[in-house]
């Protein structure tokens, strides 16, 4: 039997980037959630326990205690996440007490690609979502978690390159500007060609990715750091404060500074704008 879940009406979810150093955190957790490290260490406190969370371990966040993440300090830290509740558990599983906070995971394990599904699919199916973190609990608590590979579907190579090169630009010096040409060259295409391969494939141009992306993360950083909107608006490369607030306002419909009060008051974060996957 598996478990019965709630799910928020929006059910919040993402994929954030921290520079080295960042925290994030206490907090008092309402719900679950789930956490991916998917690069770089972390330490992860809940209540009196302090647990490691290597790169591919997957956390599991609980209700009723306050937590607190710590970031690699040398490196940036990659994390992926989604939150749900638990309304009934099996009998015959462990009392949630006595789950483990971290499952460190090898290659082959099903934890990974079943968190890529949920993330990928949220928004979709109810059934569907509902049946998938199932599982992905199932296999966390029990400890059941070895499989085979899954590959994963791809962009558009040229789309693929120019993405990957607007990752590594950001991740490497968010400051530093990123045109179309650079994007264009980093895909070997010509700039007219590249601009109609995206609007093809994701729906945005070129360059209105690379703006909504700096505001994806950004919306994260809000969200899920100690930094001041200040330092987001630097970190995410924004010019100055003005700026970036009014781009901020413009595709979330609220400034950051009342996001980041909505949020910490138990509202659940708005849907990134840039609904891309992760092909790193």
């Amino acid at each position: 039997m598996l478990p019965r879940l709630r799910l928020p009406t929006q059910t919040s979810h993402g994929v954030v980037t921290y520079p080295a150093g960042a925290t994030f955190g206490p907090r008092q957790m309402r719900d679950y959630e789930f956490v991916w490290i998917v690069e770089g260490d972390c330490e992860y406190r809940h209540g009196q326990q302090t647990v490691p969370a290597p790169p591919g371990s997957i956390v599991l966040c609980r209700p009723g205690e306050t937590d607190f993440f710590r970031w690699d300090v040398r490196r940036r830290t990659q994390h992926a996440y989604f939150h749900f509740d638990i309304t009934r558990v099996p009998r015959n599983w462990p009392k949630p007490a006595d789950w483990p906070l971290v499952r460190n995971t090898s290659e082959g394990d099903i934890l990974r690609p079943v968190f890529s599904h949920i993330l990928r699919h949220v928004g979709g199916d109810p059934e569907l979502l509902h049946l998938s973190i199932s599982h992905l609990l199932a296999c966390f608590v029990l400890g059941q978690i070895d499989t085979g590979a899954i590959p994963r579907d791809t962009l558009p190579e040229p789309v693929e390159l120019a993405w990957q090169f607007i990752q590594r630009q950001l991740d490497r010096d968010a400051a530093e500007p990123i045109t179309l040409d650079d994007l264009a060259g980093a895909a070997f295409v010509t700039r007219g060609h590249l601009c109609r391969i995206f609007a093809d494939a994701i729906g945005h141009s070129p360059m209105e990715t690379v703006r909504l992306a700096r505001l994806d993360r950004a919306l994260d950083l809000l969200a899920r750091s100690n930094f001041t909107i200040g330092q987001i608006a630097e970190l995410c490369g924004f010019a100055s404060n003005f700026h970036f607030s009014r781009r901020f306002k413009d595709a979330f419909g609220k400034s950051p500074r009342a996001m980041r009060a909505q949020i910490h008051e138990g509202a659940t974060p708005p849907a990134p704008r840039l609904l891309i996957r992760l092909t790193r």
